[in-house]
């Protein structure tokens, strides 16, 4: 693949469509970067630069797409590559780009983009399409220090939920933790300075010693009598959904416990009766 013969066009110039631009840039390939446009002649420059583009990304927000497929399918044609970097769609929002030799495509680079100077290298991508895109894209990816996976098309959405629970769910976490933090006194910014360290140490954990041999806790060593002491002192008014949380997070805790064996199954029977006990939804 000769870099700087392929041509690729970026549309948005959001946290999503600078991070890839700038990737693909730094990667050696000849990228060129465009915000939606909003006057004729900027709407005329971006079609001519889709025209000649051999990949397109639209990496507008996700109910965007499809109006801006339709606005430029004019651009398209055969031989080209046009993909969406959405998580959770699946191909049909790309239907106005679907002219006769186009390829569609999708992929989703698997990290939090907090700016476009996010890297991607060492980050997953989830690919999707037709065959003539999946293999472009896979090729895209890698080149820019991604590993690619493949989603099917009717399991986008799950997919996507599955990451917001890993990354957004973290920081619903964080600020639940925070809260409580709080209540006990400490203030805000030193609550989430204090928290900061320990849930990097667990995602260490986790990178070194996988599922379930990173978990450590009062489940993981059957020790009911904190689980218990954790389930009193949620018990304060103000202090449900944090309960609710503990008590639905143990659940699937209680079942990482089980595989890791490091307690016995008397003590953890016992920690599931007292999360039960506390509230419907985890059962011995």
């Amino acid at each position: 693949m000769d870099r700087k013969a392929l041509k690729i066009a970026v549309v948005g110039a959001g946290r999503m469509g600078g991070a890839l631009h700038r990737a693909l840039t730094r990667s050696g390939f000849s990228s060129g970067l465009s915000s939606r446009p909003k006057s004729a002649q900027a709407v005329a420059a971006t079609h001519k630069a889709l025209s000649e583009a051999a990949v397109v990304f639209l990496c507008v927000p996700d109910a965007q797409i499809e109006a801006i497929a339709r606005q430029y399918a004019e651009a398209f044609h055969e031989g080209q590559i046009v993909a969406h970097c959405a998580g959770a769609l699946d191909l049909s929002v790309l239907a106005g780009a679907a002219s006769p030799g186009v390829s569609l495509g999708s992929m989703h680079p698997l990290c939090a983009i907090a700016s476009p100077e996010t890297s991607f290298v060492g980050v997953h991508a989830a690919i999707a399409g037709d065959e003539s895109a999946r293999a472009r894209l896979r090729e895209l990816a890698r080149a820019i220090g991604m590993t690619p996976f493949e989603i099917g098309e009717g399991e986008r959405a799950r997919y996507h939920a599955a990451a917001a629970l890993a990354a957004n769910g973290l920081m619903a976490l964080a600020a639940q933790a925070s809260a409580l933090f709080a209540e006990c006194g400490v203030e805000p910014r030193q609550a989430l300075a204090a928290l900061l360290p320990l849930m990097r140490s667990s995602i260490v954990a986790l990178d070194q010693k996988g599922l379930p041999g990173a978990l450590t806790g009062p489940i993981a060593r059957g020790d009911s009598q904190v689980v218990e002491r954790h389930l009193k002192a949620l018990a304060r008014p103000g202090d449900e959904t944090a309960r609710a949380t503990y008590r639905d997070l143990s659940r699937t805790l209680l079942d990482l416990s089980r595989q890791l064996g490091a307690a016995t199954p008397e003590s953890l029977r016992v920690i599931g009766e007292l999360i039960h006990a506390n509230g419907e939804g985890v059962s011995p």
